[in-house]
């Protein structure tokens, strides 16, 4: 059975933050992230495919998978995914998700050692790429402060490519209540700044909380004082800033390879 119209015109109304606020949905393209989204605890309401892709061994794996789940599945026409799709190379295949909301419970907290809190984080890749480093570098939870970007953005669903199904991820939080709730936990809370001590002489603590600041303006000077300490990556060449994103990789390679 085949997308009807009206289907197709809702999914293509999810591309807009407004409606996604609203029906609690967001979309998900791709196969990897989508085995990623059968096998997590996130509600998946349809699977729409394009028949060829369906035809490839691995990918009806995962819609076996789907309908072990009991989600429906519908064939979508290539004209009908390019309305809906907004990736250059389409895998031919998309999902409906509804969106998960993980309150901060600071009880969830008492036994992890890193964790990731950003600040204002404005751009989609950049959120997008902190998530899936996390996931990469093993993080116990992401924070995100308010006025960071949404995190069922479909940009920043598209560049986690699947890391958002397996990080304990909590939004829209206030910083500054927050932190002295993980410092009286015994989380160091480390920031990253320019002008800070280079993590070269600086050893960070076992159980630190990582703060990342907003692409323009860094971490908000009200969480700055609350800090433990404020660290930076030396520079060598003459660019200007260091991608918040990169940044965040080589500050959390230096904290696993911590002596």
């Amino acid at each position: 059975m085949y997308l009807s119209q009206t289907e197709i015109k809702y999914l293509r109304s999810l591309k807009r933050k407004k409606f996604r606020e609203i029906e609690r949905k967001f979309l998900l393209e791709g196969w990897r992230p989508l085995r990623d989204a059968l096998q997590s605890n996130y509600k998946i309401e349809l699977v729409a495919v394009l028949s060829e892709a369906s035809e490839k061994p691995e990918h009806r794996l995962v819609l076996m998978l789907a309908r072990e789940r009991g989600i429906e599945i519908k064939e979508i026409k290539d004209l009908q995914l390019k309305q809906i799709s907004d990736a250059v190379h389409s895998q031919g295949v998309v999902a409906l998700i509804c969106q998960q909301e993980n309150s901060f419970d600071i009880n969830n907290l008492k036994t992890a050692q890193l964790v990731i809190a950003c600040d204002r984080i404005s751009d989609p890749g950049n959120l997008g790429t902190i998530i899936r480093t996390c996931d990469w570098f093993g993080a116990d939870a992401v924070l995100l402060s308010e006025g960071c970007v949404s995190l069922f953005n479909d940009k920043v669903i598209r560049s986690t490519a699947g890391s958002v199904f397996h990080l304990n991820i909590s939004e829209n939080l206030d910083f500054e209540s927050v932190l002295p709730n993980l410092k009286s936990e015994s989380f160091k809370i480390t920031a990253t700044a320019l002008n800070g001590k280079s993590i070269n002489t600086y050893r960070l603590p076992d159980k630190v909380v990582l703060l990342l600041g907003n692409e323009a303006q860094g971490v908000n000077p009200k969480l700055i004082q609350q800090a433990d300490a404020v660290v930076s990556i030396a520079r060598h060449g003459k660019a200007e800033s260091l991608n918040v994103g990169i940044a965040c990789g080589i500050f959390l390679e230096h904290w696993r390879n911590r002596q």
